[in-house]
């Protein structure tokens, strides 16, 4: 009686091997990285927007602001607009600097101050290019 053996059995061995080798060197790897966007600046409404809305917080004299991103505010104005409402000046003022920068830019620093010089924030921060959704 002869011995007969089949390959089929180490065949599926090796090829179910080499599949969980394969996945298991996929786990390792970097994860794939989307292309970025273009930089782009906000559109011109929410340059104009984040304008007249920081122009009309200035008007009191108890907050001032550069196009560069700056600001003054008083440190107890600063408090009492909560945490919410920081942000959202924050945000409009990183619209503000994105749309008065040279060259189209991805983060701008936005940096408030006190009226004695003491950072109260100081953020780099993505504007929004999209200026219904900031509330401004």
């Amino acid at each position: 009686m002869a011995v007969v053996h089949s390959t089929f059995p180490m065949r599926a061995a090796l090829v179910g091997l080499a599949v969980a080798a394969t996945a298991l060197a996929a786990c390792g790897s970097e994860p794939v990285a989307e292309p970025e966007r273009p930089v782009r600046r906000p559109p011109q409404p929410a340059c104009d927007q984040a304008n007249e809305a920081l122009a009309a917080r200035s008007g009191s004299g108890e907050f001032l602001f550069e196009r560069s991103g700056a600001a003054m505010i008083g440190a107890e104005d600063w408090l009492r607009l909560g945490r919410a409402e920081q942000d959202r000046l924050i945000e409009t003022l990183a619209v503000v600097a994105a749309c008065s920068a040279a060259t189209p830019q991805r983060e701008v620093e936005v940096t408030v101050r006190s009226e004695s010089g003491m950072i109260l924030s100081s953020r780099r921060v993505r504007p929004s290019t999209d200026f219904r959704s900031g509330g401004n």
